[in-house]
């Protein structure tokens, strides 16, 4: 880490006059009693409940990732190097390149892609530079190979007292002086994220395959740092959690400002590594979802295992608690994770192997099925790394790292065994009306979510009587026969309203 269909069969049915099957618009309002307006109620899906749209507009609902009509996502990802980084006149490859081989549709088989953007480049060239040189190309890339896109303020820096920490890190031996630090100290957080959100949320808010992830890593106050004003007062984990989400806040409220739809990914405190408390105390908003980063270091999703070297050694794990157990009531991505087992990251959070570390960590991933990830890095030289590549780095060719217990085949295969579950569920039945899926989300039967939008509003009544005569519900009587006589008429239209 640097910088770290289901249509169903034909059924014969006793209909008798079709004629008697095609009541008006005007006689199903004046028969339910309501009004048009009442009946109109509801969210109607439309082009983003396209079977054709691979990147429909993403939000949340409980703890699902969700498409505009409901259907449920599941995240698998990777993310390149930082955008600015890939950028520089020396390295090897361009943007394009690195981002065609990593959707290839061929080789590897990503929903989503990370696109990391480093402070740096905001104060070296600015946000103009940034928006339409780095995030546009990128973003508009993806969308035509049908992958969504997380735009990724890659920051790792204190998230409050950005100067008093850092002159605190340096006395104790962080770095030898502030400009070794990683993050420009003489520069406020507050002010940073203001500046480069406030011109990258409006930029995108229209990108219908576009995520934000609001800030990689905060990394102090902890409980055990005491720089600044803050430090002294963090003395939990909980602490540093409330503290993050009274200063976060602003920050989302900005954002929603500019882009009132896009969905947020927010990272937590001790480098993104306190999710478990986004449960208990949620930020407030719309379509919000939690981050992970999860190293070797971290242990084992149910085990105690100890890590170090002999004679300095101590336990961590199991992990699940912190990460895993929030996912049962809020949305979780996972948008850091990796390992290597070569010698030099022995002294590493990254040194592991895949059959220690890699396989139990997908077992538990895909346990959770609401449950994101994008595996860290994309890239030769920021670890852990994919590929291989001649020297230090940042060289060409870059060659899969294939050993047994290396990442980087390891991610490749994982993501063509499951290239074809982006939709998680969508092998149970669902009925096709043409820009709608009908569901039976209570399992009896019926499908009383006619417009696919997870809930049985008005909006379904007046989907199903807008497409009595799809194929969806002639071949499926059924399925929509919400009165019980055995076939599907204008009676199953008002039973359902009257369901309501």
């Amino acid at each position: 880490m640097v910088d770290r269909s289901t249509t169903g069969e034909k059924r014969e049915t006793e209909r008798g006059d079709r004629g008697s099957l095609r009541p008006t618009r005007r006689a199903v309002v004046k028969a339910a009693g309501v009004g048009t307006a009442g009946l109109a109620l509801g969210r109607l899906s439309g082009s983003a409940a396209a079977v054709d749209d691979p990147t429909p507009r993403l939000g949340t609902d409980g703890k699902w990732i969700v498409t505009e009509d409901g259907r449920r996502v599941k995240l698998r990802g990777l993310s390149p190097a930082s955008l600015d980084y890939i950028d520089a006149s020396w390295f090897p490859k361009s943007q394009r390149e690195i981002l065609e081989h990593a959707t290839d549709g061929e080789r590897w088989h990503p929903n989503v892609v990370r696109l990391p953007i480093g402070e740096d480049a905001v104060h070296e060239r600015g946000l103009d530079y940034v928006v339409d040189e780095l995030l546009r190309p990128a973003v508009d890339l993806l969308a035509d190979r049908g992958v969504y896109a997380m735009i990724d303020f890659h920051l790792i820096r204190p998230y409050v007292e950005a100067m008093a920490h850092g002159e605190g890190m340096v006395g104790d031996g962080w770095a030898d002086s502030l400009d070794g630090l990683g993050f420009d100290p003489h520069v406020d957080t507050d002010d940073l994220l203001t500046e480069f959100w406030s011109a990258v949320a409006p930029a995108f808010a229209d990108d219908e395959n576009v995520l934000f992830e609001l800030y990689n890593e905060p990394t102090l106050p902890v409980t055990w740092s005491s720089y600044g004003e803050h430090g002294p007062a963090v003395t939990t984990a909980e602490d540093e959690w409330l503290l993050w989400r009274d200063t976060a806040q602003s920050w989302i409220d900005l954002i929603r400002t500019d882009a009132p739809e896009t969905p947020i990914v927010i990272g937590s405190p001790d480098w993104t590594s306190r999710t478990r408390f986004a449960a208990e105390y949620p930020f407030e908003g719309e379509n919000l979802i939690y981050a992970a980063h999860i190293y070797p270091a971290n242990g084992l999703p149910y085990e105690t295992v100890e890590r170090g070297s002999e004679g300095d050694t101590e336990e961590v794990g199991p992990f699940d608690p912190e990460y895993g157990a929030p996912a049962d009531d809020v949305p979780v991505v996972v948008t850091e994770f990796g390992w290597d087992p070569a010698e030099e990251f022995e002294e590493n959070v990254d040194s592991g192997t895949t059959s220690d570390w890699g396989e139990p960590v997908r077992e538990w991933m895909e346990s959770y099925e609401n449950m994101g990830w994008l595996a860290w890095c994309f890239d030769d030289t920021w670890a852990p790394t994919f590929f291989d590549s001649p020297g230090e780095g940042a060289a060409e060719p870059w060659e899969l790292k294939d050993n047994t217990e290396q990442m980087g085949w390891f991610v490749r295969e994982w993501l063509e065994d499951t290239k074809d579950d982006t939709f998680v569920g969508d092998d149970s039945d669902w009925i096709d009306l043409g820009e709608h899926r009908a569901y039976d989300r209570d399992g009896d039967g019926l499908y009383e979510d006619v417009n696919g939008d997870n809930e049985t509003t008005h909006g379904d009544v007046n989907t199903l009587f807008e497409h009595r005569d799809a194929d969806g519900v002639q071949n499926n009587p059924e399925q929509f026969d919400f009165d019980g006589n055995g076939r599907f008429g204008f009676s199953d239209i008002l039973a359902l309203l009257e369901e309501l």
